[in-house]
């Protein structure tokens, strides 16, 4: 049986029609709630019967320890450097040119017997951003790819000055730390920008392994699937054989289990984890995998897990690259130290180095605005002229 698309393509009102509008936003509003009151209760038989269930520790289909749910211990943050790196990209599509604006700042916290003692920037504070001119005719697809590889590319250039000069402990990029932009590009600009994605991203697993600097990804607003997936396929079959449930537990079970797969992995566990608490660790991708074939033989050495530090937001996935002789070792440390570095504030589960990072890398649409109209200046009128949507006479 085919299944009913999540979004129907005829799932749409006008706004102007008030009573159909305000019985659709009471539709939204009951749909949230309805997934919401689902979650809430799959997750609460879910952490009844814990200590029942084992995770099915099978390294070709993802999982790799046994526990359901691990808590995770503060580590004392003595003696210890810590680096962010974000970036900041702006974009403004004209005819005959595209231009993007690009930033990136790596923000380093020395920590001294607990306490905060210094902050350094690399390569400065507020770094000059970069200008990137496209003549070249890319339609709006392979302009944001351009965009996304060049905002990776900068991030990761800086990370890789960062790590080869300066003595670090833990290097903690903004987001996944394998390649987001997997699928080979088109034209000859973005394969070469692929390309240098790549070896630089071998570049930072090569030296942070040899400096033994813990590499570690923070997801901001991961829109992933994997982990409610692994529940679905590997994890609910072990609940409903080896589980203690009561007939009336196992029904509320297999009335509310659907909800995973029309869930992200955060929604879903917002309600799973408690603060301080972790998912297990799985791999990456599933084995064997075209996914990260481009990493090879750094691929096998990339895991995740979600945490979530903090009570008032959703748990943040976490990526790290493991030291395949003490795996266990790395999963325990990366956890202890995610979890000490983002506890700093109840509403925001992500760690404070990369929020310093982000405000330092961010771009004003003035920035990119001034270049536009500096370099208008010097060419005759109409010569370089703003998209019709931008300059519409009647607005």
């Amino acid at each position: 049986m085919v299944p009913e698309p999540m979004i129907p393509v005829d799932d749409s009102i006008n706004l102007s029609n008030h009573k159909n509008l305000e019985n659709k936003i009471g539709t939204i509003a009951d749909k949230i709630r309805t997934q919401g009151e689902k979650r809430r209760a799959l997750s609460e038989l879910i952490r009844n019967v814990k200590k029942d269930v084992e995770v099915p520790d099978d390294e070709e289909r993802g999982p790799v320890e046994s526990k359901l749910v691990y808590p995770v211990e503060d580590r004392s943050l003595e003696d210890l450097k810590v680096a962010g790196v974000d970036g900041g990209v702006l974009t403004k599509p004209l005819h005959g040119l595209d231009l993007i604006l690009v930033r990136a700042v790596v923000t380093m916290f020395q920590y001294e017997d607990g306490d905060l003692k210094d902050v350094d920037y690399h390569p400065s504070e507020v770094p000059a951003p970069q200008l990137v001119n496209v003549h070249e005719p890319l339609d709006s697809k392979e302009l944001d790819l351009l965009t996304g590889l060049k905002r990776q590319l900068t991030e990761l250039q800086r990370a890789y000055e960062v790590l080869k000069e300066v003595d670090l402990d833990v290097m903690v990029l903004d987001g996944s730390i394998v390649p987001q932009y997997i699928h080979k590009a088109s034209k000859e600009r973005t394969k070469e920008l692929y390309e240098k994605v790549i070896e630089t991203y071998g570049k930072i697993y090569k030296t942070a392994t040899r400096n033994e600097v813990l590499l570690i990804g923070a997801v901001e607003d991961s829109r992933s699937t994997r982990l409610t997936s692994i529940f679905e396929e590997d994890i609910f079959p072990e609940i409903l054989e080896n589980a203690d449930l009561s007939e009336k537990d196992r029904f509320k079970f297999n009335e509310n289990k659907d909800v995973v797969m029309e869930s992200r992995d955060t929604a879903f566990l917002d309600y799973l984890l408690g603060a301080g608490e972790r998912s297990f660790t799985f791999k990456y991708s599933k084995a064997p995998s075209s996914l990260l074939s481009d990493l090879h033989p750094w691929a096998k050495r990339v895991r995740a897990f979600y945490m979530k530090p903090v009570e008032y937001d959703r748990p943040t996935r976490v990526e790290f690259l493991t030291n395949p002789k003490n795996p266990k070792k790395t999963i325990e440390r990366t956890a202890s130290l995610v979890n000490s570095l983002s506890a700093s504030h109840d509403a925001c589960a992500l760690p404070s180095v990369l929020i310093e990072a982000d405000a330092r890398a961010s771009l004003s649409q003035e920035e990119i605005t001034i270049l536009r109209d500096n370099i208008a200046d010097q060419l005759e009128p109409s010569t370089m002229m703003d998209l019709r949507r931008d300059r519409r006479p009647f607005k």
